[in-house]
């Protein structure tokens, strides 16, 4: 029996219809893995309390789109107890945080790390009283959402301060809100009882004209409707 040895010619042309079966074949479904899509990561903010110092809560959405995202950072942030809740940043295969201060100063930036995207947003805030990240994660989903718990209560407001000078005739109280609201108040001691408005931030001075010195310590009390209230005593 004789074996036949396929010539050069032969050998190449059947690699070149081996060649493009195969490509034939990619053609019809035998392709390349592709690679995974990127992922969209959103970051929003809302207050809590708009007084100084102000409370925020933030929320963020992970998706395969940025509308996506942005949707479920809102849902995530309302549901935090958040109200005004709008999208501070977005990134894509990216970490990402959101940065606030005590005066409601809102700030967003983006990193390759969570760290790095933390630093960055709280170095843009321009005032740093009371800095802080509300809110912070990654696309890949390496820092879960914000839960659903409720936010701190926020800081009780503080009571107005007090200070007495003796002037011609009596007495002058100086009364100065640290509440940052605006409010009707009582000034009250033995025998006397004074209403006044006291704007947010601001000092009244309250004249008791005319009083008789007696030489004595007396206990004031500043009661406010905003609920706050100072207790101060005095000697005159």
């Amino acid at each position: 029996m004789t074996t036949l040895i396929p010539s050069r010619r032969t050998r190449t042309a059947a690699a070149v219809l081996l060649a493009s079966a195969a490509s034939a074949a990619g053609m019809i479904g035998i392709a390349a893995p592709a690679y995974a899509a990127g992922q969209f990561i959103a970051l929003a903010v809302g207050f809590v309390n708009e007084n100084p110092p102000v409370t925020m809560a933030g929320g963020s959405g992970i998706s395969g789109t940025e509308s996506g995202a942005a949707s479920g950072a809102l849902t995530n942030c309302s549901g935090n107890g958040a109200g005004h809740c709008a999208v501070q940043v977005i990134a894509k295969n990216e970490c990402a945080a959101a940065a606030s201060n005590d005066y409601g100063e809102r700030t967003g930036a983006t990193g390759a790390t969570r760290a790095v995207a933390e630093s960055r947003a709280k170095s843009m805030l321009e005032n740093s009283t009371g800095a802080k990240i509300i809110v912070s994660g990654c696309a890949n989903g390496s820092t879960p959402p914000p839960s659903n718990d409720p936010p701190p209560p926020p800081q009780p407001k503080l009571g107005p301060t007090v200070s007495f000078r003796t002037i011609l005739g009596g007495l002058e109280a100086s009364i100065t809100d640290r509440s940052g609201e605006s409010s009707q108040c009582t000034y009250a001691t033995d025998g006397y009882n004074r209403a006044f408005a006291l704007s947010a931030n601001s000092t009244y001075n309250l004249r008791i004209v005319p009083a008789v010195p007696r030489f004595r310590n007396w206990t004031v009390t500043i009661t406010c409707d905003n609920g706050t209230k100072t207790t101060a005593t005095t000697f005159f």
